[in-house]
């Protein structure tokens, strides 16, 4: 007989993963369990862990899944990634809100050694480091100067 809550993981998609960058993952879940993920109530989401799996962020961001016992459904999770850069395990589990994680009661997460990249490919680009900021025009005058009286 089967537990009413399981999951199985079937696939995922991973793009670059780059240090305080949101992405967004593609995963493909079943519900191997007997009840239904109903509501907003089942969200798929995601633990960064070290190396030495000691976890880094516990809560990661949510999105929501339905599924019928048997049923596969693909998931589109977005995930910030941690900082600094580095080598973490990205670890995907599903969540019945307010209740209890997937993994804490012995279903299977999704484990993936990542390699978390520098959030930035050229150092000397300022306006990279401001990500979707926009800059006032007087910018550059007014840090220089803060750092100046500072």
């Amino acid at each position: 007989m089967s537990h009413p809550l399981a999951v199985r993981w079937r696939a995922h998609e991973l793009p670059t993963l780059r240090a305080g960058a949101l992405v967004t993952a593609r995963v493909e879940v079943e519900n191997a369990g007997t009840t239904p993920w109903r509501d907003e109530r089942f969200t798929v989401s995601y633990h960064w862990l070290d190396e030495r799996r000691n976890p880094i962020v516990w809560d990661g961001l949510r999105a929501p899944v339905r599924a019928d016992p048997g049923d596969a459904v693909a998931v589109d999770v977005r995930i910030r990634s941690p900082i600094p850069p580095g080598r973490y395990v990205l670890s995907i589990d599903l969540v019945d809100e307010g209740r209890f994680w997937f993994g804490e009661l012995g279903s299977p997460t999704l484990d993936v050694d990542v390699a978390v990249a520098p959030r930035i490919d050229d150092p000397g680009d300022a306006s990279a480091r401001l990500g979707d900021a926009i800059r006032e025009p007087d910018w550059d005058e007014r840090v220089f100067a803060a750092h100046r009286e500072g």
